[in-house]
């Protein structure tokens, strides 16, 4: 018999936001120090309690330990998406590789610590599941739930309009702001009709709705994502001139190094960029 959920904890879920079923230490001891349940609702939740996550295999092994790779190779990526100089399917590779990541990642991570073969045959119907344990960031550059959000907006808009839009879409910026993407409803909710959420995608942009990416094709998505977590920090997006403002004295940068650092974090991105074309599948 499985044991009804503590009113207590299902109010404070629909208050906070939390979803009911996400019974993990993090989420209880929050829960404790905001509520202070009697032992009992406490007994019956740790009754309750997640299993033990998944040993997420395919996440780069230097980084397992690190609760906040994911968080940073979100941000990493995201700056690359949001820099005007990046191409089109440049930016739908990267849009892919993130939600990979989040795929792989453990889900101390904010990701779901799934394998190769559960990532490559991952269907919407389970992905509707497990949406729900998708981790959240304060900072929407670096949330995995966003960054789930925009490649389902991908792979529904191949769906059901055509390849132009989804160049259209390849060309869009996410907005600059505070506001996650991921509360919104999904734009293109015919991503649940594609059948495998990791599709494969040619060099052009082509995006198959009928086939998944070879798995070699992974290896280098995971390899992309290890070199940008050990990479430099990638070039931020230029930003319009703000009015003057006083401010404390501070040491200045010099052409040279600011002309240094520019060129490490091309190369970087250049990095990334190469490896995904070798595995890029013709038509």
């Amino acid at each position: 018999m499985t044991t009804a959920l503590p009113d207590l904890w299902t109010d404070w879920c629909s208050v906070t936001g939390v979803p009911a079923g996400r019974i993990d230490e993090a989420t209880v001891s929050r829960f404790v120090q905001q509520v202070q349940p009697s032992r009992a609702v406490l007994m019956t939740l740790r009754r309750r309690l997640a299993p033990k996550d998944p040993p997420a295999p395919a996440w780069p092994r230097g980084h397992r330990e690190d609760a906040g790779s994911l968080q940073r190779l979100i941000r990493r990526g995201t700056a690359i998406i949001q820099h005007p100089g990046t191409h089109w399917v440049f930016r739908l590779r990267l849009r892919r590789i993130l939600f990979a990541a989040v795929l792989l990642a453990p889900r101390s991570h904010g990701g779901l610590g799934l394998d190769r073969s559960g990532a490559l045959g991952l269907r919407s119907d389970s992905m509707r599941e497990l949406r729900q344990w998708i981790g959240i960031a304060e900072d929407p550059s670096a949330c995995p739930a966003c960054a789930t959000w925009s490649w389902l907006d991908v792979i529904g808009t191949n769906s059901g309009w055509s390849h132009s839009s989804v160049r259209v879409l390849g060309h869009r910026r996410d907005e600059v702001g505070s506001a996650h993407r991921h509360l919104r409803p999904d734009p293109n909710p015919d991503w649940h009709l594609s059948i495998g959420l990791l599709p494969a995608m040619d060099r052009w942009g082509w995006i198959d709705a009928y086939r998944s990416m070879h798995p070699s094709s992974l290896s280098a998505v995971i390899s992309a994502a290890a070199l940008l977590l050990d990479g430099p920090e990638p070039a931020p997006a230029p930003v319009p001139a703000a009015a003057a403002m006083p401010a404390s004295p501070r040491r200045q940068m010099s052409h040279e190094e600011e002309e240094q650092i520019l060129k490490r974090a091309d190369e970087l991105t250049a990095r990334v960029e190469a490896i995904l074309r070798e595995f890029d599948t013709g038509r």
